[in-house]
């Protein structure tokens, strides 16, 4: 990187006005495209033919990709994940499925259990990076087709006019090279949160099917973080993972909905090309390897217009609401754990904020997934348990209308008032238009009418 780029704000060109692709085809062509043969006036970078800029682009994509972008992907998982990460010992395995069946006689107390459920899988960190990518790429795919669409869209309109026709072609190349930098971006993501994820559900989602799972290479760190013994935290753990699968069986259209709510905030979310800005007019093309590195890293911009921020707040809710009764069903079936109160504490502080795993995850993916309001979210449910019973708290899931919002979450003890007062609402506007389509339908025919 040019020690004369480090100065400049994000939306500022060169000392010429470059913008960031122009930057990049000022590395060949010289500024404006001058070194482009036919272009007017003298020629400012090096006197290429079109084949070559053809080459240029061939090469950026073979530095983004490496054949199947899933390969790749995996291959970036084996490089980045954090070490070390034995193999799960037969021991290990054991204490986990222990877990679990403890987990589920202890969760048939609180709550209906559910058929289904497949066998529980104990993980080190590559086997929960390479298990779950594929999900990760489903669930983020809204925001590589915007990166692709990004990248396509603004070369054509930032090129110099000389090489417009020059380029009309090359869109189905730069789309793939942007799909296999974004699968890149997720191994290294994935990667990165494998360091300190727990459980398959952690993020609110299924990433592994109906298969209960626990990190057992992770859980003896998190458990002397929190200052709580190991085997109480896979218990509880085991108990987490196992409500977060049955409630979602119980629910089938839960798991959609939550889809719904990432896809509509990842769809918003924007690719920030100034990140080519610092590439100068000049630069080596044997730094063609640095470059694609730097446009992997934070090319995704932060959630800034009102449409992002509302999608965000609908996306951390939800998430909040099904940790919050997790939270409160998984607390009232630990009853026996002597650390249940210290495991919950640790817990929900680790929910509520972002580590540095997940800071790294949102910049290569441009999304996170925190329950944010977790704790105003449990407050719900332990007001609507203690209320009118554990089938009250478990109704919220009945139907997405029932789900708590923002002003639910703000103030828990009106939740019920306002159900009634929306279902209400709702019955006189159904009698209207009853009422409506009555009056439509013209005065009654003779034999509607009495006798009298």
């Amino acid at each position: 990187m040019s020690d004369t780029n480090d100065d400049r704000t994000p939306d500022d060109g060169d000392e010429n006005g470059q913008n960031p692709f122009e930057q990049m085809f000022g590395m060949v062509f010289g500024p404006g495209g001058q070194g482009f043969p036919g272009a007017s006036g003298q020629a400012g970078g090096m006197p290429l033919d079109p084949s070559m800029l053809q080459g240029m682009l061939g090469q950026l994509q073979g530095m983004f990709s490496g054949g199947d972008s899933s390969a790749a992907a995996q291959r970036v998982i084996e490089q980045s994940v954090p070490t070390p990460d034995p193999a799960i010992s037969a021991d290990l395995e054991r204490n986990s499925t222990d877990a679990f069946r403890l987990a589920e006689l202890w969760l048939e107390r609180v709550i209906d259990p559910v058929s289904g459920v497949g066998e529980p899988r104990a993980l080190n960190r590559a086997a929960w990076a390479k298990g779950s990518l594929d999900e990760w790429r489903r669930l983020a795919d809204p925001v590589r087709r915007n990166m692709s669409e990004s990248m396509v869209e603004s070369l054509t309109e930032q090129l110099p006019p000389e090489m417009a026709q020059l380029m009309a072609g090359a869109g189905q190349m730069l789309t793939s090279m942007s799909q296999s930098m974004f699968s890149i971006q997720i191994g290294e993501a994935v990667a990165s949160l494998s360091g300190a994820v727990l459980s398959g559900t952690e993020f609110g989602l299924p990433l592994f099917g109906s298969s209960p799972v626990l990190v057992e290479a992770n859980l003896p760190g998190a458990a002397a973080e929190m200052d709580v013994d190991p085997t109480q935290l896979r218990i509880w753990l085991a108990a987490r993972e196992l409500a977060h699968l049955w409630l979602f069986a119980k629910n089938p259209w839960l798991k959609g909905h939550v889809e719904t709510a990432l896809a509509k905030y990842a769809a918003g979310v924007q690719v920030d090309l100034s990140r080519m800005q610092n590439l100068s007019p000049g630069t080596d093309p044997a730094e063609m390897q640095r470059m694609a590195e730097e446009l992997r890293s934070g090319m995704l911009a932060p959630a800034t217009t009102a449409a992002q921020k509302e999608a965000l707040t609908a996306l951390e809710n939800l998430l909040s609401v099904i940790a919050g009764w997790s939270d409160v069903v998984v607390h009232a079936a630990c009853e026996a754990l002597e650390d249940r109160d210290a495991i919950r504490e640790a817990l929900r502080s680790r929910l509520a904020s972002e580590s540095e795993a997940e800071a790294a995850f949102a910049a290569h993916i441009g999304f996170s997934l925190r329950p944010r309001r977790l704790r105003d979210a449990a407050a719900l449910f332990t007001f609507l348990e203690q209320k009118s019973g554990a089938e009250a708290r478990d109704a919220v899931f009945d139907h997405p209308d029932t789900l708590p919002t923002t002003q639910d979450l703000d103030d828990p003890l009106g939740y019920d008032e306002r159900r009634q007062s929306d279902w209400a609402s709702d019955s006189s506007l159904d009698e209207a238009l009853e009422r409506i389509l009555r009056e439509a339908d013209g005065p009654d025919t003779p034999s509607d009418r009495s006798d009298d």
